[in-house]
């Protein structure tokens, strides 16, 4: 949407709805970190509005949506006041496009919904959910799929082909894009020859750090590689020197930290927390095999910011993730377990990779090519009646 209002200039308004958090004293981090998000942000080109709405932490997720749109009602009504809001564009069919659909329904504003992963491959199997997101897809006057994959969910619900648009997301060409490996290296004060796993991702079940590290931890257990070829760049190194690197926050941490304890291998595990985007792009310049484990995902942004930069995937086999690793000179697909992730590390780590090749893949699309699709999206929804 940054690259759609650069080429467009649109005036645009952002509703980002928060959960209601009482003021109490001795409140979790996670609850005041929300508390202190303000009700409004304005240090970027345009404002960004966080009104409150009602949220039962872990129980009635049936109600999120009516409840998010009850709590954002007043706040875009007031902008649509000011200045006549021509499309709602909405992004997470679940709660969020609901809610959108619901408020767009009562102002009369046409809806656009952009659908991501787990919004559409797991709530619809929610008997209490599918109604309510069927409900706010209904209303929508289109739906933007990220992936062919998620298209075919869509279908699967019940969901007319002429409402659904697939767009994949894009890359930033000018922060992800192949780099100097051994400069790279030095930055992040890496060894010139050791091998280097690296994956991204909050740190949660769904994204399968677990089975990569399990995996991890047996390639570098098995016998060592013949040290006397001395013909590579990169010459043969001890698979202990290896390490493998997280970039990411959550919950498993601690988990993932004792897990590489257990294992032996705490000296070759880096758990590296939050980083900004031009240090990701210094690991994926720097790795030799990037590594991602989700049980579920829509297009998933870190696969394509290292392919960008020239870095080979092994990946679970998903949808959305083979419209991205679509040939094996790209990567390796695998089934969602350590023993098959262990074998494409075996693999994938002792091939030799193109990675210009692999980076001119990458690259290829561009956030201006996304919000050029999106536009088009746009211009079709307010056509209709």
């Amino acid at each position: 949407m940054e690259a759609y209002l650069k080429r467009y200039s649109p005036e645009w308004s952002v509703v980002a709805p928060v959960p209601w958090v009482p003021r109490l004293p001795n409140l979790p981090e996670n609850y005041a970190k929300v508390l202190r998000i303000p009700s409004l942000e304005t240090g970027r080109e345009y404002p960004v509005y966080h009104p409150r709405y009602l949220v039962t932490p872990k129980v009635g997720m049936r109600y999120y949506g009516g409840w998010m749109a009850r709590g954002a009602y007043e706040t875009v009504l007031a902008i649509h006041k000011r200045h006549k809001i021509d499309l709602i564009d909405a992004h997470y069919v679940y709660p969020d496009g609901a809610a959108a659909a619901a408020i767009g329904s009562k102002l009369g504003i046409p809806v656009v919904i952009s659908a991501r992963g787990t919004d559409l491959n797991l709530f619809p199997d929610f008997p209490a959910i599918r109604p309510r997101l069927l409900k706010g897809i209904a209303e929508a006057r289109q739906l933007i799929c990220v992936s062919e994959g998620l298209k075919a969910r869509a279908l699967q619900i019940g969901v007319s082909a002429e409402k659904i648009k697939v767009i994949g997301n894009g890359v930033d060409s000018e922060l992800f894009h192949a780099g100097d490996r051994l400069a790279a290296r030095r930055q992040l004060g890496l060894s010139e020859d050791a091998k280097s796993l690296f994956s991204v991702g909050n740190l949660i079940e769904l994204k399968g750090f677990h089975l990569i590290l399990e995996a991890f931890a047996k390639w570098v257990k098995q016998s060592q590689p013949d040290r006397s070829d001395t013909s590579s760049v990169f010459p043969i190194a001890s698979r202990s020197e290896a390490i493998y690197a997280i970039a990411g926050v959550g919950p498993m941490h601690e988990e993932l930290k004792k897990q590489a304890a257990s294992l032996g291998i705490s000296h070759q595990v880096r758990l590296l927390g939050s980083l900004p985007p031009k240090d990701l792009a210094t690991w994926y310049q720097a790795a030799d095999l990037f590594a991602l484990g989700s049980s579920r995902e829509g297009w998933p942004n870190v696969l394509t910011e290292a392919q960008a930069c020239g870095l080979p995937a092994v990946a679970t086999q998903l949808p959305g993730i083979a419209e991205i690793i679509r040939d094996d000179r790209l990567g390796i697909l695998v089934e969602r377990n350590s023993d098959a992730f262990y074998a494409a590390i075996e693999k994938g780590l002792a091939m030799e990779w193109n990675r210009n090749h692999i980076s001119k893949v990458g690259g290829r699309r561009s956030w201006e090519n996304v919000a050029d699709e999106v536009h088009l999206v746009f211009e079709a929804a307010l056509s209709l009646r």
